[in-house]
């Protein structure tokens, strides 16, 4: 199966100058080549390129009689670099407990600006709804996640989405609120700012955190305790905005882990 084409040249930097950004780029990279596990199905849910979701099933799906429940994820990388190879790592610690697993992408910025990401990931949830149940999976139990700017648009589209009902949403290491204010253009909080808005006032509606209340979708919030700053400080705030919602919400915040560690972790079947 054809990989996702990654980032222009030009974008790719931006991310790798991250700390640790380039091991972690090289490990789950490598781990695609590997080919532990090859999704059974590729589904396109837009006329671009990087509007696709890769399905992957358990070995012995047959053997069971019940639809499984399904974990849709989508990938990090700043909302400008990323694919669906940066996600195969995980899918044989999903596929065995067992459940379905979608790896999903989405138009990168900055030659996509702010709301593409939004709609894109929106119009995936429902392609999955749609279909998941040819393979196995049940429409009524699918959670949703990602990693970093992943996992920031997952919980955009269950707290400010068209989408159906979902079961969970689980951001690792995701930006909550993106409102910086009137920060230095190449400082890396105003990443945001100078690659995905079109405009700086587009930062609260870009912001999980300022559309918690009415949710009732039950969130768990993961990161790390040596991740960036923002995101450190960000994720306490939204779990106390979800709480003051009436919203179940739970977290973790993992011991020695940076933000990219708590991605890789998610290759083990025993991680909680």
């Amino acid at each position: 199966m054809a990989r996702m084409t990654k980032a222009s040249d030009s974008t790719a930097p931006l991310v790798g100058a991250a700390p640790g950004a380039a091991e972690y780029i090289a490990t789950i990279e490598a781990a695609a080549r590997q080919g532990v596990q090859r999704a059974v199905a590729r589904l396109s849910y837009g006329p671009a390129p990087g509007q696709q979701l890769d399905v992957y099933v358990p070995p012995q799906r047959d053997r069971h009689a019940a639809p499984l429940p399904v974990l849709i994820f989508f990938h990090g990388g700043a909302w400008i670099r990323g694919g669906l190879d940066w996600l195969d790592f995980m899918a044989p610690a999903v596929t065995a407990l067992p459940a379905v697993f979608v790896a999903g992408t989405y138009r990168l910025a900055p030659e996509n600006r702010w709301p593409a990401q939004h709609e894109d990931v929106q119009a995936a949830i429902r392609r999955v709804h749609e279909r998941i149940g040819e393979f196995g999976g049940d429409a009524g139990r699918i959670a949703v996640g990602g990693h970093s700017a992943g996992g920031h648009l997952a919980a955009m589209a269950v707290l400010a989405g068209d989408v159906p009902p979902l079961r969970a949403c689980l951001p690792v290491s995701a930006p909550c609120d993106l409102r910086y204010g009137d920060i230095p253009i190449d400082s890396d909080d105003a990443r945001a700012y100078k690659y995905l808005l079109q405009r700086r006032e587009q930062d609260a509606e870009a912001s999980p955190v300022v559309f918690v209340a009415g949710n009732r979708v039950p969130f768990h919030l993961v990161w790390g305790e040596r991740d960036f700053r923002r995101i450190r400080d960000g994720n306490p705030v939204m779990l106390a905005a979800l709480h003051a919602a009436g919203c179940e919400a739970t977290h973790a915040a993992i011991a020695g882990a940076g933000h990219f560690d708590t991605h890789l972790m998610l290759s083990d079947p025993a991680n909680a």
